[in-house]
Parts: structure tokens; sequence; C-alpha cells
């Protein structure tokens, strides 16, 4: 097999758009369950902490990392441009750029094209550490409301948060979950389509635990990307 037909999942024909919505219906809906039960915890800190000026910051980076992971995995499913990802946004661009033989896909609704392409642009924003925030640093030093050192260089250790700034990462949290499943709604519409029926949407609970057997295709895609073996595990 060529490298490229290692790399692209071919979007040539109906029964490959189906695996491919299918991909991407399943994986989302497996990180909604996770951010709709982090917004519940989020909601109930809120209530908590609720006539208090501060949180501890232990609190909102805990809850930081737990979201950031499956929002930006969202972003990703749905949201990524990249010729070799998987994803929504690509999965629309590419059939709207070559047609596939009966494959019809209705338009989506302004607001839900409207969705999608804030998704790309925020996929982008947030899966890098942009140039443009060290900019908008610099300003606010030049404009004397923020300082920066550069020796000694001040590494800034948070006791806490005030509760206002927490509230709203647990509000951006929930608009985002609504807005994702707007377009997971658009993308289970699709797979209505291209599939020809409507489909169930099981949710299948298995005692056998998660085990390496289920790694052996991430392997193989870490390997045909050009990764070997974990970051650092040889290093002394």
């Amino acid at each position: 097999m060529r490298k490229k037909e290692e790399k692209q999942f071919p979007l040539a024909n109906k029964e490959n758009c189906a695996v491919y919505l299918n991909r991407i219906i399943s994986s989302c809906e497996l990180c909604m369950d996770r951010l709709k039960n982090y917004n519940i915890e989020g909601e109930k800190l809120l209530e908590e902490y609720a006539g208090k000026d501060i949180i501890p910051y232990k609190i909102y980076a805990e809850m930081t990392d737990k979201t950031s992971n499956v929002t930006n995995y969202l972003l990703n499913l749905l949201g990524d441009a990249q010729t070799s990802s998987i994803s929504y946004f690509k999965f629309r661009s590419q059939i709207s750029k070559h047609p596939v033989s009966d494959v019809i896909l209705e338009p989506l609704e302004d607001l839900t094209q409207e969705l999608l392409k804030d998704f790309n642009k925020m996929r982008n924003w947030q899966n890098h550490v942009p140039e443009s925030l060290l900019v908008a640093e610099m300003e606010q030093v030049e404009a004397g409301k923020m300082e920066f050192l550069m020796d000694p260089v001040d590494i800034t250790v948070y006791k806490n948060v005030a509760y206002d700034y927490f509230k709203n990462l647990i509000e951006t949290n929930i608009s985002f979950y609504i807005a994702a499943r707007k377009l997971i709604q658009a993308a289970k519409k699709d797979y209505r389509n291209v599939y020809g029926k409507s489909v169930v949407y099981n949710r299948v609970y298995v005692d056998s635990p998660l085990d390496s057997n289920k790694s052996i295709p991430t392997k193989q895609s870490a390997k045909v990307q050009g990764i070997k073996g974990n970051i650092g595990l040889n290093i002394d």
C-alpha cells in the first residue's frame, strides 16, 4: 500500500462515506458523554462556592485539564481541515469539492454552517500556542498593564481564581457542548442520507476491560505518520 493510501481514508464511494461518518459520530458521542458529566460537576462546584469571591486554583486547573482534553478532541473530530485527518469539516469539504456517486448531502442550515467554520477556526487556534498571544501580552506590557521580567524569570503560580473566572469556564464549556451537539446532529442526518435509512445509536456497556489489543490500529497509524515508540521512553 502506498504511503498516501495508508495516511488517507478514501472517500471514493458511498460505503466508505458511511464508515467515515460512523467513526466520527461514535467518537464524538463518547466525548460528549464525558463533557456532559464534567459540566454537571462544574455546575455543582459553582453552587458549592456561590457567594464566595475565589475558588482554589487546583479545582480550576483540574476542571480545565479534564474539559480541554475532550473539547480539543471534539474540535479535531468536527473542525479539522487537514487532508489526512478524520473530521466532519473535512468530510463536508471533500464531498463538496469531489462529489461521490449516490452521495447527496442536503445543504447545512446557515447557523450550522457558521458553527462548522467556527469550529475550524477554534481548532486551528487552540491546538497550538499562537504568537498573537505574545503580541497581545507585549501590548499590555507597553501600556503598563502587565509586567514581563527578564531576570529573574518569574513563573507565576496562582493559589486561587476569581469565582467569575471559573464561572466563565463552565458556561463556555456548556455553550461548547450545545454547539457540538448541533454539528453532531447534522452529521447524523448526513449518515442517514448516505446509509439510506435511520439507525439506532446504542451505548453498549461491556464487562471486559479495555486492553492493549485495542491500541493496535493506533500504533499502526502512528508508525505510518513516522512516530517511533513513546516519546522520551529511552532517554536517560
